[in-house]
């Protein structure tokens, strides 16, 4: 009997464990499962999104690293964190590190999260950081230029009103508007900095 108990607990940690596994895929993906996945290389360029104060195109950073996140404000969790992240990344750069870092955040619910409501979001978290967002097109194809996957699903019978699934990584630009990496939203500050710090030299 205690051998059926075991063999029978076992066989449930696996599947939780396998289960796990695939919620943590899905949950940080940057494909959509119908879409072909492009290679890295293939990722990244110029856009224009709207901000608070007018038209903002990633080339107006020239000669900046620019850290991008793509989030939503009624996010709980992932995206507040994600943005905390990346201020206390900012805030171990020294002065002159400081002044050659723009932080954006780039709404993937543009249909919620107006121009207004990005600043006020964006301002409690760090002066560099810049919320953009557009229309629902536009979203759609900058998401697409980064490979970054997500999907509005409204959860009527949910507790939460709406939410919005999407990857979750920090994307890394250099001062040539070239994209380097993309870091896990499960980076440390200290980790984004260092890499940060990298592409100054």
């Amino acid at each position: 009997m205690k051998q059926f108990k075991a063999a029978h607990l076992h066989w449930i940690s696996s599947f939780i464990g396998i289960i796990a596994l695939i919620w943590f895929y899905l949950a940080t993906t940057t494909k959509d499962f119908n879409e072909t996945r492009k290679s890295f290389d293939e990722l990244g360029g110029d856009f224009t999104l709207q901000s608070y104060a007018g038209p903002v195109s990633l080339s107006d950073y020239k000669d900046k690293i620019v850290v991008m996140y793509f989030g939503y404000l009624s996010c709980a969790e992932v995206c507040p964190n994600s943005l905390a992240v990346m201020t206390n990344a900012f805030m171990r750069l020294e002065k002159q590190g400081y002044d050659q870092v723009q932080g954006l955040l780039v709404s993937v619910d543009p249909a919620r999260d107006t121009v207004e409501d990005m600043k006020e979001y964006t301002d409690y978290f760090h002066e560099r950081i810049t919320g953009l967002t557009g229309s629902v097109e536009q979203t759609k194809e900058v998401s697409a230029q980064y490979g970054v996957y997500y999907d509005d699903n409204n959860l009527e019978e949910s507790f939460m009103e709406y939410s919005v699934a999407h990857a979750s990584r920090f994307y890394i630009i250099d001062k040539q508007g070239n994209l380097i990496t993309a870091m896990s939203h499960t980076t440390t500050p200290n980790e984004l900095a260092a890499q940060i710090k990298e592409l100054m030299l």
